[in-house]
């Protein structure tokens, strides 16, 4: 307490401390400029899972996504070419329902990719269901991308991407 009062009283000290101050006032504007970042960056991880919580819970309870996937599971298998409107029209409904399904697996392939979605909570509730359905439907895309009435070569790329990189670490996982 004494050493306090003649640094107090003693102006050497005092142009020393005042030294430091700009020193000490940077520091704790950087380490409240780093906390606010990792505030920040804590945030958007939870953004992203509670983004593709809420997608897949909204695709869970929504009738329209649970008949298209179940129409995905009946016919996707069989349907590996593009039905003429005119001659089959309960297999261009079909075929319209695949569609409508894999739009879905692209959107999520998608929001992965541009990271709206968590990586890790879209991989643990449809890590299973995306590459299966790319590969059910491969022969059927091949023959949308081929067609240009119905797509282009990008079409459900990103499905693609993503299917064929779970698939392989699944591989590696269980080889």
């Amino acid at each position: 307490m004494a050493n306090l009062m003649e640094c107090i009283t003693d102006f050497n000290c005092l142009e020393t401390v005042a030294k430091l101050a700009p020193i000490v006032t940077a520091l704790i504007a950087l380490s409240a400029a780093f906390i606010a970042l990792l505030a920040i960056w804590v945030h958007m991880i939870v953004a992203r899972r509670r983004a593709a919580i809420d997608f897949f819970l909204k695709t869970e309870i929504d009738k329209t996504a649970i008949d298209l996937y179940k129409t995905f599971k009946a016919k996707a298998p069989s349907i590996t070419t593009i039905p003429d409107p005119l001659l089959d029209v309960e297999r261009r409904n079909a075929y319209e329902d695949i569609r409508a399904f894999l739009n879905i697996c692209e959107l999520i392939a998608v929001g992965i990719k541009k990271r709206a979605f968590s990586r890790s909570v879209s991989k643990a509730y449809w890590g299973d269901v995306i590459p299966k359905s790319y590969r059910d439907a491969k022969q059927l895309i091949d023959d949308i991308r081929r067609t240009p009435e119905e797509g282009s070569r990008y079409t459900y790329i990103d499905l693609e991407k993503l299917a064929k990189k779970w698939a392989k670490k699944d591989a590696k996982a269980t080889g």
